[in-house]
């Protein structure tokens, strides 16, 4: 008898990654191109097929028709694209989601809780039994709220207040003016044309400045663990849950949420991928 094949995919704009696994151990991975649907969803299909053929021949597996799959893409924003993406693939039974709810079921491990990812960008989100809830990822522009890129920026926004005088300079905005040859006008220049990643390597600056006890760090790093607190309040992040704080700037906010939330936080289990298969086993 074939065993039952199941297939997680974690997809976003710096690329895809496919796992073809049993019920109880993987088989192959693959891994491909950006698969960001809202971006480049005919490009979004093509990374994960590449991938997928990657994982057949890691998995020594051929035929996928009998397989249950979940991909969880990033920009995936209507059902149309659900469906689009769904259609494409080589087996009958794909789940198609946006990358949250494929996270925060790895990081927690299947059990519930709540998960603030926070990377480039940003949302909170938690589990309880199959139904999640989530605030925020709406992009830079909108939101993004304690991210990378929202941290970046306001640190620059700072120093430019600073540069006017309707601030103090402290450490860290005299820092990013160094960075910038001392001129505001090219911190201008630089925002004008900024990625989200872009702003966001300046994050690490403004999370350092905080350990060093530097006034501006610490409010900015403060209103980031404000938002996060205010968004795991609004979703009913239960007392005793686990919380996972996860992306590269994630396990950073720790020292300024409150006390309640602080000690519930608890190390993530597993990636966006291990989370795909386990929502693919949860539908087979």
């Amino acid at each position: 008898m074939v065993a039952q094949l199941f297939i997680g995919v974690d997809g976003g704009g710096s690329g895809c990654r496919v796992l073809i696994a049993t019920a109880t151990r993987g088989l192959g991975e693959g891994r491909g191109g950006a698969a960001n649907v809202s971006s480049d969803s005919a490009g979004s299909i093509a990374s994960v097929l590449a991938a997928l053929k990657q994982a057949s021949a890691a998995a020594g597996v051929e035929d996928l028709s009998g397989a249950v799959g979940h991909l969880g893409l990033a920009g995936v924003l209507t059902s149309d694209h659900a469906e689009a993406i769904a259609e494409a693939m080589p087996f009958a039974r794909a789940i198609v989601t946006d990358d949250r709810p494929t996270m925060i079921t790895g990081a927690l491990g299947g059990v519930d809780g709540a998960v603030a990812a926070i990377g480039t960008g940003s949302f909170i989100g938690s589990k309880r039994g199959a139904k999640y809830a989530c605030v925020g990822g709406w992009g830079l522009v909108l939101g993004d709220e304690a991210s990378a890129a929202w941290l970046g920026r306001a640190a620059m926004a700072e120093t430019l207040k600073a540069q006017d005088g309707l601030r103090r300079h402290t450490a860290l905005s005299q820092d990013i003016m160094t960075h910038f040859s001392n001129d505001p006008n090219e911190i201008v220049a630089f925002a004008a044309a900024a990625t989200p990643s872009g702003f966001g390597r300046f994050a690490p600056r403004v999370s350092a400045a905080a350990q060093d006890g530097d006034v501006l760090g610490l409010a900015l790093m403060q209103d980031g663990a404000d938002y996060i607190g205010e968004a795991l309040n609004v979703i009913g992040h239960k007392e005793g849950a686990p919380l996972c704080l996860t992306g590269g700037l994630g396990p950073a906010y720790a020292p300024y949420l409150p006390d309640e939330f602080a000690a519930r936080i608890t190390t993530p289990k597993g990636s966006a991928l291990d989370g795909a298969v386990a929502l693919a086993r949860a539908r087979g």
